[in-house]
């Protein structure tokens, strides 16, 4: 590959279109040309303190311009890029500056609090966003006092360029390791499925976190592009829609699909000129008719992209939704067919191919896919197979046009009187009833099945719902073996801040009420 680190497509946006607004946060406003001296400085106030390629550097930020800027520094230099989910509490952020072997910290002085409580070790040394009396450098005064000339440019394909960790919703997260090459490879399937380039007018507006995989992969697209980015600091919907209607946002990104069923409804939304959008982007959870019908009522010249991926694989599925458009099949929903640069296919134990149509594993194989594991090479040999080809933990099936659909995590299949039953398949079905905002399901302990389904359910405010009228709701799309047996309801469901729930969190709920 002629490019050899991810920063030299966002140079090629510099160079090309210097004036041009590369960033808008929160009425704040940088062109490619002054982003770019911002990345300098930062870049070379790093290479003052004595980073050098390899080294791991973190940082902690809520969604701001920032964690681009920072995230470009690391790139030109060759450092490796560690970002953190800004929820950590200081214990967290301890484990996993001390598991990436981080070399420094930068962290906004909101979370000033949580870095000096966090224990960490003295070999990380600590950049606080504005001088807070806690550590020895400051962001503010790396920008004042370091010069915005170029500095030289580490060229390295195969170096690995950031850790990226996992959720962590069972356990310790993992630390995914992604070179340049694939991180470059993911972002040009990403730029060419959704055709992301096909326009340096393209307005691009985000709300999920910019540390996570899926925010990672959408900005560096849109810099690379020449695109405009805008960053959302939370789910608002007055700010999301005032963006869209005073900045003409042509693509954006929400997760998970119920954040657009929340704008469809939202009251402010009805006589808003939201006509510009013309890809609507999500992922990390289910959707379902009614979602997709109020999206194409809400925005009538937007194409509905949905997918799957993640971190280890980098690219993954996609495919267009509209209103006629079969989001099922016989059981599961349809996440679509290969990205460009990936390959799908769907496997036993033994890496056998299965047929069209029998559930197994899903496998992937792509120039984009991780290097691995940070310092887990047991758990990375795990995943991987022969010629490339790499497990993902998703239960799938492919049908005969191609298209691939989603059954469960590996770890959520229910056994229940000898029968398999997938908590996704169950979950997308129960989420298609009118009084459901959302659900989780799960697998409870029953004398006469071994397990049994339980659905939690949080209901739509002022809906009622008995467990008899879920289960003849099911019974419609689903063989009755696949039944809720037991049903809790709550008035919120646990989730992390992109959308996913915590499953084994409501399960300890569920198991200390039972």
């Amino acid at each position: 590959m002629f490019y050899q680190n991810i920063s030299e497509l966002f140079l090629l946006s510099v160079r090309r279109f210097p004036e041009k607004t590369a960033l808008i946060f929160e009425g704040q406003r940088l062109s490619y040309s002054q982003a770019n001296s911002r990345i300098n400085r930062i870049a070379n106030g790093l290479k003052a303190m004595g980073i050098k390629p390899g080294d791991k550097v973190a940082f902690l930020f809520p969604n701001s311009m920032e964690i681009v800027l920072i995230y470009y520094a690391i790139q030109k230099i060759g450092a490796v890029a560690v970002p953190l989910n800004f929820r950590l509490i200081p214990r967290e952020i301890a484990l996993l500056t001390e598991r990436s072997d981080s070399s420094v910290l930068i962290y906004s002085s909101d979370f000033s609090q949580k870095v000096s409580q966090a224990s960490l070790k003295d070999s990380c040394r600590t950049v606080s966003c504005k001088k807070d009396g806690i550590s020895s450098y400051s962001l503010e005064e790396m920008e004042a006092q370091q010069p915005d000339s170029e500095p030289e440019l580490f060229r390295d394909g195969e170096a690995v360029s950031r850790i990226q960790f996992t959720g962590g919703s069972t356990g310790i997260p993992k630390g995914v390791m992604r070179t340049h090459s694939q991180d470059i490879c993911e972002l040009m399937g990403e730029m060419l499925y959704c055709k992301l380039g096909s326009s340096p007018d393209n307005v691009v507006m985000i709300q999920c976190p910019l540390e996570h995989h899926g925010g990672h992969s959408w900005f560096t697209a849109t810099l690379s592009s020449g695109a405009t980015l805008i960053i959302c600091s939370a789910y608002d919907p007055e700010k999301i829609l005032n963006n869209i209607e005073r900045e003409r946002v042509s693509y954006m990104l929400l997760l998970p699909p119920t954040t657009y069923m929340r704008l469809c409804e939202y009251p402010g939304t009805a006589g808003r000129d939201l006509s510009s959008v013309k890809v609507a982007q999500s992922a990390a959870g289910g959707t379902t008719p009614e979602i997709i019908r109020k999206m194409k009522s809400t925005f009538p010249n937007a194409e509905i992209y949905y997918g799957w991926g993640q971190t280890e694989s980098g690219l993954g599925s996609t495919v267009i939704l509209d209103e006629a458009s079969d989001a099922r099949g016989d059981s599961g929903c349809c996440v679509g067919r290969p990205m460009p640069f990936m390959e799908m296919k769907i496997v036993d134990e033994n890496w056998k191919q299965l047929p069209d149509g029998e559930p197994g594993e899903l496998a992937v194989r792509s120039p984009a896919c991780m290097k691995g594991y940070y310092k887990q090479p047991e758990l990375t040999a795990k995943l991987m197979g022969p010629e490339g080809w790499m497990r993902t933990g998703d239960i799938m099936y492919r049908d005969r046009r191609g298209y691939f659909y989603m059954l469960s995590r590996k770890k959520n299949v229910i056994k229940s009187g000898g029968e398999n039953v997938f908590c996704e398949d169950v979950e997308n079905v129960i989420k298609m009833h009118p009084a459901v905002q959302e659900c989780v399901v799960l697998g409870v302990a029953d004398e006469r099945l071994d397990e049994a389904v339980m659905a939690v359910v949080q209901l739509k405010k002022g809906a009622s719902l008995t467990l008899q009228e879920l289960q003849e709701h099911c019974k419609k799309y689903l063989a009755s073996y696949k039944k809720p047996l037991y049903m809790e309801t709550v008035d919120s469901l646990d989730m992390d801040d992109a959308g996913k729930i915590r499953r084994e969190n409501i399960r300890k709920i569920i198991e200390g009420r039972r």
